[in-house]
């Protein structure tokens, strides 16, 4: 891993910014918070993947930044929700262009089920369906030799199954709200 830093140092700074920003992804408790970090993850990681020589992620990567953007402003804007769900087809069009095997199939499920996720306003589909597309990452990182993108996998995956408990729990023993009876 010593090696990887040493001999490419830019996309392993890349990598490690896109690291701390899906890891911590889960922790925030608004739609808004949550975006901005994938945004963040999206880039670092769309340059991590295009410095490592690895075309297919790199451009969904790219693609799932911008839907992202399209995904901060879908709830006030009906335009950018279409451009949202619209720029999901334009991945895997992406993903089959730039076809490697089974890799890229990976890439391609993974983005296409965390662009999906964005673009959900309730929390548990939003925070399932990222997580779910994790998995995916999760194994073309492990495919590919990306080892700073899959401990970031690992991380957010793991933080992420934390906080679904937590907020479970949270929602679980909430006091219920009591309305007054009316005379």
């Amino acid at each position: 891993m010593l090696n990887s830093f040493l001999e490419n140092p830019a996309a392993a700074a890349a990598g490690l910014f896109a690291l701390v920003c899906l890891t911590v992804f889960p922790l925030f408790r608004t739609r808004k918070g949550i975006l901005l970090a994938q945004l963040g993850a999206g880039v670092g990681f769309a340059c991590h993947y295009a410095l490592l020589g690895i075309a297919a992620p790199s451009l969904v990567n790219v693609l799932g930044s911008v839907q992202t953007v399209a995904a901060l402003y879908s709830t006030r804007n009906q335009g950018l929700n279409r451009i949202g769900y619209g720029l999901i087809p334009l991945m895997i069009c992406a993903g089959i262009y730039f076809w490697t095997g089974p890799t890229s199939a990976l890439a391609v499920a993974a983005m296409g089920l965390i662009a999906l996720g964005r673009m959900q306003n309730d929390q548990w589909t939003l925070r399932l369906m990222i997580l779910a597309g994790g998995v995916f990452w999760l194994a073309h990182d492990y495919l590919v030799g990306a080892w700073i993108a899959f401990s970031a996998d690992v991380l957010s995956l793991t933080i992420g199954v934390g906080m679904l408990g937590h907020i479970a729990l949270a929602e679980t023993f909430r006091a219920p709200v009591r309305v007054p009876a009316v005379p």
